[in-house]
Parts: C-alpha cells; sequence; structure tokens
C-alpha cells in the first residue's frame, strides 16, 4: 500500500499477511474507483473511514474462518495423538489395564479431556468468542497427553522402537506448535476485535 493510510491498515492488520494483502487489494481497488470518479486521494482515505475501524472491520469478518481453521488443525492433532498414542503402546507392549502407571493415565486422561474439549470447540463453531476457550484447554490437553506418551516411551529411545518414538514424537510436537501458532494468531485477532 502506498500512503501513510495504507501503511498505517497494513500495520494494524500485519499480523496476518493474508488479511492484510486483502486489506491493501480493497484499498488500491477504492482508491482507483474514487480517482476515477475525480476524488482526490485525502478525501477518499476520509470516507474509507478511520484506519482502526477498517481494521476491525476485517478482523471481524476473517476471525470465524480463522477459529474454524484453527479447530481444524486441533482435530488433526487429536487424530495424530491418538494414532500415535496406540501405535506407540502396541509396538511397546504397554497393557494399560494391566499395569497403569502415572504416565499412562495422564496420557490417556489428557487426551479424551482435550478430545472432550475439541468437541465442545466443535459445538460452539457457529459463536467465534465461545469457541476460543475451548480451544486453547483442548490444545493444552492435548500437549499434557502428547508430553506423558512420549515420556512414557522414553525408556525404549535406545532400542529398536527408537526411530518410531523420534519419528511420532517429531510429528506430534511439529502439530502442537503448529496449532499453538494458530492461537497465537486467534489472540491477536481477539486483540483488535
Amino acid at each position: 500500500m502506498s500512503g501513510d493510510y495504507g501503511r498505517a491498515l497494513q500495520r494494524e492488520l500485519g499480523f496476518d499477511r493474508e488479511l492484510a494483502e486483502r486489506a491493501r487489494e480493497d484499498f488500491a481497488e477504492y482508491l482507483d474507483e474514487m480517482a476515477d470518479a475525480g476524488l482526490d486521494r485525502a478525501e477518499a482515505e476520509r470516507r474509507f473511514g478511520a484506519v482502526e475501524d477498517i481494521a476491525r472491520s476485517y478482523a471481524n469478518a476473517a476471525l470465524p474462518g480463522r477459529l474454524r481453521q484453527t479447530l481444524k488443525a486441533a482435530g488433526w492433532l487429536a487424530l495424530a495423538t491418538f494414532l500415535f498414542m496406540r501405535w506407540r503402546s502396541i509396538e511397546l507392549g504397554f497393557d494399560p489395564f494391566a499395569q497403569p502407571t502415572l504416565l499412562g493415565l495422564v496420557d490417556g486422561i489428557g487426551f479424551l479431556i482435550g478430545a472432550a474439549a475439541l468437541i465442545v470447540a466443535w459445538r460452539r463453531r457457529s459463536d467465534g468468542a465461545a469457541m476460543r476457550a475451548p480451544l486453547l484447554f483442548a490444545g493444552a490437553a492435548i500437549a499434557l497427553s502428547t508430553g506423558a506418551s512420549l515420556l512414557r516411551a522414553l525408556p525404549a529411545l535406545g532400542g529398536p522402537d527408537g526411530v518410531l518414538i523420534l519419528a511420532t514424537g517429531a510429528v506430534q510436537l511439529g502439530l502442537l506448535v503448529w496449532l499453538a501458532g494458530r492461537l497465537r494468531l486467534i489472540g491477536r485477532y481477539r486483540r483488535i476485535t
């Protein structure tokens, strides 16, 4: 964007490049239309609205979509956590009913709580504000489950299943980082709206 107004709008929406780019394109198109109508740039900017108000409008419009994307990311994380938890348990011969351990309980209960929180978030998907807290809770519970699952598998790291533990753990940690980034982005949206 050119001009002070454009730079200010870009700064306000800079936390989401895709959204900032869309605003930039809309603003450029608007300026072209106003120039064709014979309106000078200063008047066109004034009519477009206050930068903070425009940024808030863009963020409010985009937030529900970003929340749905975050819910989808959390769902993929939950699925990966469940599959990898089961795969490691089967490969390492863990029988949770024969010898329950604290880590095993934290792993299973953390996952169940995270899955329940995701269901709550999914049921609230029509209300973005009500969806954020369950998503945060689900992310924390699944992170706890993942940590317990990996700690439980650590003694086998040096054995033949070490590659399995490292590979599944790396994928889960990558998904956790991805989800944390999505949740951080949602937090930035909430501050502007």
